[in-house]
């Protein structure tokens, strides 16, 4: 089965490491900046894979991944509301399809949104 890997475009690196690397957990896999041209690089957290790209032709900012059946959300989000980050302070919701799934929703400096969410067993 072939796989898909979002793009997003970002315009300064460090503020895409703080916001998906020092707040949201992910890892850099691998990173690409031939002789200083725009950086390219992945980015990966529990089985979540995205690119992320300051190049011009990529993308464009403002795009959305819908993260399904994310386990330990409630965790996570108190995991993220506990870090302080300035820019950002999520909540979780009901998602409006169905009252079984909660959703939490971030969105990047770039105007790029994840939505997270999972069955909701409290």
């Amino acid at each position: 089965m072939a796989i898909a890997r979002p793009i997003f475009r970002i315009f300064d690196y460090d503020k895409a490491i703080e916001f998906y690397v020092d707040w949201l957990g992910f890892t850099i896999d691998w990173e690409h900046e031939p002789d200083g041209s725009p950086i390219y690089l992945q980015v990966s957290f529990q089985g979540i894979v995205l690119h992320l790209t300051e190049h011009y032709g990529d993308c464009t900012p403002g795009g959305r991944i819908h993260i399904e059946d994310f386990k330990g959300l409630r965790e996570y989000h108190k995991q993220l509301k506990g870090k302080k980050y300035k820019y950002y302070n999520p909540g979780l919701e009901k998602a409006s399809w169905d009252p079984k799934v909660i959703t939490m929703q971030v969105g990047d400096p770039f105007g790029n949104r994840l939505t997270f969410t999972c069955i909701d067993i409290d």
